[in-house]
């Protein structure tokens, strides 16, 4: 199983376990009773569906694939390569928190060359405020017809706040 998902405490409701400083995908782990990986959950949607780029592309953009286990994190990186994108070995599960909402590599459209010093720098304590400052920022512009955020705005403002 893949884990794509996300936390937002705001959307989702608090989950206390991870609120108490549980990984999500560790979380989502315990709760299915399977092992996954963590994949396509730091890229956002628009640009997975028109940025997807052959194998040796010099700008192809990059996934973290996060797993336990050897197996599971291959079989995600092949699937992974197979939609377009190269994917970067993230670790154990237990590090995916470098891939979530507010870390450097979240919706950032980064490179397989990027990827790793951003998996590197992520400061997992700034990661709720800076989630939330995303999410602030987007809703400000909502609705506005002249602003309403574009894919391209989120990639700016997440490359603003996250890296």
């Amino acid at each position: 199983m893949i884990d794509t998902s996300n936390y937002y405490p705001m959307r989702d409701a608090e989950i206390a376990d991870i609120e108490a400083g549980e990984v999500e995908s560790v979380w989502v782990s315990r709760q299915l009773g399977r092992p996954v990986a963590k994949a396509w959950n730091a890229i956002g949607s628009v640009s997975f569906a028109r940025l997807g780029t052959p194998a040796g592309h010099p700008d192809r953009i990059a996934i973290p694939v996060a797993a336990d286990n050897e197996r599971d994190r291959r079989v995600a990186m092949a699937l992974v390569d197979d939609t377009g994108f190269d994917a970067v070995d993230a670790g154990p599960l237990s590090e995916s928190w470098r891939q979530q909402p507010g870390a450097p590599v979240y919706c950032t459209d980064l490179t397989a060359g990027e990827v790793p010093d951003a998996l590197a720098v992520a400061e997992r304590s700034r990661l709720p405020k800076r989630r939330d400052l995303s999410v602030a920022g987007v809703q400000e512009r909502l609705g506005d017809t002249k602003s309403n955020p574009d894919a391209d705005f989120l990639v700016c403002l997440n490359r603003a706040l996250f890296l």
